[in-house]
């Protein structure tokens, strides 16, 4: 090990002495436990049977398919809006991980609180990791965006957040109907640079999926670009019985 790989592995180990792994539903501090053992039964009950998304379910116009890992229920739901509120980047990288296990097959390993990778899909599915952009500047941090960075590594595809922006400002979704939600995304969000997403395969990722009205919509404007396909990803989903 060189001396520049040797300083990282010690700044790593030190981060995790400090701030050790932490369940992202829940809080609990994981350490060296390969997760959760507060949360694992609901999260076993939480979790889709398959991550593919219905198209019945959903709207996935543009999209070439959709996928979560849990019913947007119970401890997922607390954690997602915990980790929306705190913008906590270590509790996202957890569930990135998962994400890319579920989803996409890859493996890790835990080794003195470290998450490696093992194996990751043999053939790459898609060329960029786009996020879904935040919906609100009062935040200064992009929960998709976190999630994302670490999809790209377990996948290692370059991540993008630059080239997919908000149009024009959009309501919060929160009371609205599936077509009232239509409606407020309709054209809210533009690409900047279409020459780099020509003929590109984009991994679109946000953090829950109801009405699929963002993504939808965030594809529209990535296939108007020139995006060969876009394929979305997302912690959870929620059914909606709106009108």
């Amino acid at each position: 090990m060189n001396r520049k790989k040797r300083g990282l592995a010690i700044a790593e180990q030190l981060r995790v002495l400090l701030y050790p792994r932490r369940c992202p539903f829940c809080g609990d501090v994981l350490g060296f436990l390969t997760c959760c053992q507060t949360c694992q039964p609901e999260l076993e009950r939480l979790k889709l049977p398959r991550p593919r998304l219905p198209e019945s379910e959903h709207c996935l116009e543009y999209l070439s398919g959709a996928a979560a890992v849990y019913k947007y229920d119970g401890c997922v739901q607390k954690g997602i809006l915990r980790m929306k509120n705190a913008g906590q980047c270590a509790v996202a990288k957890e569930v990135g991980i998962w994400m890319a296990a579920v989803i996409f097959g890859c493996t890790f390993r835990q080794q003195h609180g470290i998450i490696h990778i093992d194996s990751r899909p043999i053939m790459r599915q898609f060329d960029l990791v786009i996020p879904v952009p935040n919906n609100s500047k009062k935040r200064a941090y992009n929960m998709p965006a976190l999630l994302a960075k670490e999809l790209a590594w377990a996948l290692d595809i370059p991540m993008r957040t630059d080239l997919l922006q908000k149009a024009r400002k959009t309501e919060q979704q929160e009371g609205k109907s599936a077509k009232q939600r239509m409606e407020n995304m309709k054209n809210a969000y533009k690409v900047c640079g279409s020459a780099e997403l020509e003929g590109k395969r984009v991994l679109l990722v946000d953090d829950v999926i109801t009405t699929g009205a963002t993504v939808s919509n965030c594809a529209k404007a990535l296939r108007k670009a020139g995006a060969l396909d876009v394929f979305a990803v997302s912690i959870a989903e929620t059914q909606f019985d709106g009108i």
